[in-house]
């Protein structure tokens, strides 16, 4: 595999430094989910993980875009990562500057409306195709995966979802929250903190077990 942006590396060197400080009821769920993935390698070496929120413009994308990158931090391949959500909208400005500050690059393909954005965390390989829309819809996969419900609205009204072979709850504080004030991009920094920590920790455990 290419070595991850230097930036990108540098940034999940820090949280992982930091994924002690993960609530112990939270790691318990984050366990959880590394057993899931376990289960998938174990019986088709692969694993394929769906990110679910009501939206899918900020929490499911951040999560997507660190799903696909941390699996090549540890130097695994299998795991592939979606998102969806119960609606579609478009990949919020404010999710992508934060996946930016992160050290990902993102280029905006078009259209105006909910475009689609490649998102790259190492050369040489495929970039992720980032946009809106439903956890149903193409091309995320429609059977044997792993639901993974990032926000509590999508977790309620979606307490089942089709074709999974797993479903987990791990929510996150909306972002969305500090849209409208001062400085919006440090709330969302602090999203993907959280996120990118809780997955350092998942494929943490998955690769200690591999």
């Amino acid at each position: 595999m290419s070595p991850l942006f230097q930036p990108l590396k540098t940034y999940l060197d820090t949280k992982l430094s930091l994924i002690d400080k993960i609530p112990k009821e939270r790691k318990s769920v984050l366990s959880s989910f590394a057993e899931f993935i376990l289960q998938s390698f174990e019986t088709k070496q692969k694993a394929n993980l769906v990110f679910i929120c009501t939206h899918n413009s900020r929490r499911s994308q951040i999560a997507q875009a660190f799903a696909a990158c941390i699996p090549h931090y540890f130097d695994f391949p299998g795991v592939k990562s979606f998102s969806g959500g119960t609606s579609i909208t478009e990949l919020h400005p404010n999710a992508e500057k934060a996946l930016e500050t992160c050290g990902f690059r993102l280029e905006n393909q078009g259209p105006p409306r909910n475009p689609k954005y490649s998102i790259w965390w190492a050369d040489g390989t495929p970039p992720l195709i980032a946009y809106s829309k439903k956890f149903q819809d193409a091309p995320n996969p429609s059977s044997e995966f792993i639901a993974v419900l990032v926000c509590s609205q999508a977790d309620e009204s979606c307490p089942y979802v089709p074709g999974a072979e797993a479903r987990i709850s791990l929510p996150f504080e909306d972002p969305k929250s500090a849209d409208d004030s001062e400085n919006p991009l440090e709330k969302y920094l602090e999203t993907c903190d959280q996120i990118a920590s809780e997955l350092l920790y998942t494929f943490r455990e998955v690769k200690q077990k591999l």
